[in-house]
């Protein structure tokens, strides 16, 4: 066992910027030569509140959505055609770019105490709900095979916690394991064609979906009775493995997607799809259906994010947002928020009424080794949300990070040895799980780590 800093950000709601007095100071040090009422070079005055609302040529700021803001992509250095600024220097230092973000983020507020130009539009308030709460005992396993034989050291691929019994499901090579999450006991294991690289417990926790496959091979997906490890459907005959998967609340629904850039949408208890949604430009890497039901998110390997009507494959709304691949999503228990996670670094917290993006954040870059320079891959792998509406996410820091329900940060463990592939929150949120590249489960309660295998 080993002790771990859990830090705990005392001032999670920190005052909201403004641009009096928070943003005109860091213009004035690095922007004013070049953008000022007198200096209005590309006409771009930042001197003046009214000015930096207006841009040059264009709107450089967009209320609540920094990435589609060609100004802070431009001070970021990660804007797609947008010139690197200040013009042949450096970038400003990352504690002023991130009152930048916050303060577009947060509602382009003029004067301190101001309005947001986005506060009239949401209220996000999280209430805990027993939707799919099972009629009687939750399901624990009856007669799950005892052993499989033993098999290669492999990463976590996936890893699922039933949201109602202390039921742990973990991928192993060619297998699914099953643990006690309070006695830490494994309670069985099911074979599994391939390498699973999806696994959900259904919401009231009596199935078990798993997907994947083979590379070039082969994918499916699978559902398995949690009581008894036995199968009960099988969706899928791919030529590829599936890499996103889920199946619907009411579970009338099984979703998958993969390399064929296709989702399938399979009726419980039929071999061919309902129907397909075919707008993905790239391999489908994420998708998760709505807690009541209603709506599918689907999202792919060049970031696009988009939501559907579960029943038909309606079009609903596009978030776009992300600039790379796709890793993870996650619905709020409450159905109200989807969070997003992808290769561009970004967690997204979406308002799922409209798609606008609440918070947005990179919380999982990597920092260079002391006498190193350059900027390493960042990435957030793996997101879920608790039954208290925290999430809970791990990305390539190596760090397992906490979120509130609206997406504030609260806390943060240290470093782990290997990289963090998955995260999962228990059932009443007290407990997170984590896989790594080594093929090891961490187990965290607010204060410490427990290797769990």
């Amino acid at each position: 066992m080993r002790i771990l800093l859990w830090t705990i950000f005392a001032a999670v709601a920190a005052a909201q910027p403004s641009y009096e007095a928070d943003v005109k100071p860091i213009f004035r040090r690095h922007c004013f030569a070049c953008h000022s009422t007198d200096e209005k070079r590309s006409g771009l005055d930042l001197e003046t509140y009214a000015g930096a609302l207006k841009g040059g040529g264009s709107e450089v700021l967009k209320a609540g959505r920094p990435s589609s803001s060609s100004l802070y992509l431009a001070i970021t250095h990660e804007g797609n055609g947008v010139p690197a600024m200040p013009l042949g220097q450096g970038k400003i230092p990352d504690a002023s770019i991130a009152v930048i973000r916050d303060w577009i983020q947060q509602g382009l507020v003029e004067k301190p105490g101001g309005a947001s130009k986005t506060s009239d539009r949401r209220n996000l308030d999280f209430t805990a709900s027993i939707l799919n709460k099972p009629a009687g005992a939750p399901a624990m396993p009856e007669g799950w095979p005892q052993a499989l034989p033993a098999t290669r050291a492999h990463p976590v691929t996936a890893i699922a916690a039933s949201p109602w019994a202390p039921l742990l499901a973990v991928a192993g090579h060619d297998q699914i394991k099953l643990y006690n999450t309070v006695t830490r006991e494994k309670l069985g294991a099911v074979p599994f064609e391939g390498i699973p690289y999806v696994l959900r417990f259904s919401h009231d926790g009596s199935v078990l979906l798993a997907a994947g496959g083979r590379g070039v091979q082969l994918g499916k997906a699978v559902l398995f009775d949690v009581r008894t490890g036995k199968r009960i459907g099988e969706y899928g005959t791919e030529r590829d493995v599936v890499l996103a998967a889920d199946v619907s609340a009411d579970g009338k629904y099984i979703a998958i997607g993969g390399p064929s850039k296709v989702v399938k949408v399979f009726e419980a208890g039929q071999s061919k799809p309902a129907y397909e949604i075919t707008k993905h430009t790239d391999w489908i890497t994420a998708l998760e259906f709505s807690p009541d039901a209603a709506r599918l998110a689907t999202g792919d390997r060049a970031g696009g994010v988009h939501m559907w009507e579960s029943a038909a494959g309606g079009f609903l709304v596009s978030l776009a947002e992300h600039k790379d691949s796709i890793t993870t999503m996650s619905w709020r228990g409450d159905g109200q928020m989807l969070a997003t996670g992808g290769e561009d670094g970004q967690l997204i917290f979406w308002d799922t009424k409209d798609g606008w993006p609440v918070s947005t954040s990179s919380p999982h870059q990597p920092k260079p080794a002391p006498g190193t320079f350059g900027k390493l891959p960042g990435g957030v792998l793996s997101v879920q949300f608790g039954a208290d509406g925290r999430l809970a996410t791990v990305g390539r820091d190596r760090t397992m990070r906490m979120f509130t329900s609206e997406g504030k940060p609260v806390g943060m463990l240290v470093a782990a040895a290997s990289m963090l592939t998955k995260v999962a929150v228990n059932l009443d949120g007290k407990l997170v799980f984590a896989g790594d590249a080594q093929g090891k489960l961490h187990m965290w309660d607010g204060k410490q780590e427990t290797i769990f295998e």
